[in-house]
């Protein structure tokens, strides 16, 4: 996978070249199709003919299915998109004076995408894979309504202990009574894979309503992960009761994900928000979570060079 400060294959899948374009009209203004093809051919170390015209040309052709991408996603972000084709489709302009809440959460998703997120995490002192919980409960909450839609974080982003936070999650929800283990051993589960939740509660305060587990990833390596959050497995092992009607799961990614496999990933995944649906349900971000997305985005920025 294409990892950032590097170059993707020639070869490489067309949402990742998509990036790569995106990657590079942010750091440069603008970005050309003959621009992205040259520096496609750096990093094909591999490669025999670099510079010839066949390449060249089958190069030119499978840019054109990346201009489709990015034109997709313009559309999938519902007007979040930073970025613009100009010359009928032959250059990406990046819009630097977009600093509204989807053009700001845009840019955090692209760079959390294609930074390692294991060792280039921290930037700003901000764990950049640990906003990605806070940005996708917020989403959560705006997809199923807002207004009376509640939502919070659960995973390593929310402070607490294990059993605190199934405790207070218990209360909000007034459903599952309490934490309880499984068994006499000490619990070792930091969130068991629940990352955050989002419910629309009743008037009347009963059992029994419209709940959303989900499980967050940064990064490109979260393919194998998409069944390992299972809503109805959580609640058996850690709460006292059951919830009555069971959540509905889903998964959120920084990736802007492959559209050719995407009808696959959602029946395995539950409801995926990628990087665009996350754009398009992120307005009205709280201050202090846009901020630190900024910052945490601004200094991430200057360890990308090319």
């Amino acid at each position: 996978m294409y990892k950032l400060p590097g170059f993707p294959s020639p070869k490489a899948a067309t949402h990742e070249i998509a990036d790569f374009a995106e990657v590079l009209s942010w750091d440069r203004g603008l970005a050309s199709k003959r621009e992205i093809v040259a520096d496609l051919g750096r990093g094909d170390e591999n490669a025999n003919n670099i510079g010839c015209d066949d390449d060249d040309d089958e190069n030119s052709e499978f840019l054109d299915e990346v201009m489709n991408e990015i034109e997709r996603r313009a559309s999938a972000c519902g007007s979040g998109y930073p970025f613009r084709l100009d010359l009928e489709g032959t250059v990406l302009r990046h819009d630097a004076d977009r600093d509204d809440h989807r053009a700001v959460v845009y840019r955090y998703l692209l760079l959390s995408t294609r930074l390692d997120m294991v060792d280039n995490r921290v930037h700003a002192g901000v764990d950049g894979a640990a906003l990605l919980e806070e940005v996708a409960a917020h989403a959560l909450k705006n997809y199923l309504g807002g207004g009376r839609t509640h939502a919070r974080v659960f995973g390593t982003a929310a402070p607490g202990g294990f059993q605190d936070k199934v405790d207070a999650l218990c209360r909000e929800l007034r459903e599952g009574t309490g934490f309880r283990s499984p068994d006499d051993a000490h619990t070792h589960a930091k969130d068991d894979k629940l990352d955050a939740v989002a419910w629309v509660p009743f008037s009347d305060s009963f059992p029994g309503q419209l709940i959303v587990f989900a499980q967050c990833k940064t990064g490109t390596n979260w393919r194998d992960t998409v069944t390992q959050l299972q809503p109805d497995a959580f609640i058996k092992k850690w709460m006292k009761d059951p919830v009555l009607v069971d959540p509905i799961r889903a998964f959120c990614i920084s990736e802007a994900a492959d559209r050719s496999r995407w009808k696959e990933m959602c029946t395995e995944a539950g409801i995926l928000l990628d990087r665009c649906r996350l754009v398009d349900f992120c307005d009205n971000l709280a201050p202090d979570l846009l901020d630190r997305v900024s910052r945490w985005t601004t200094v991430a920025k200057e360890t990308v060079t090319h």
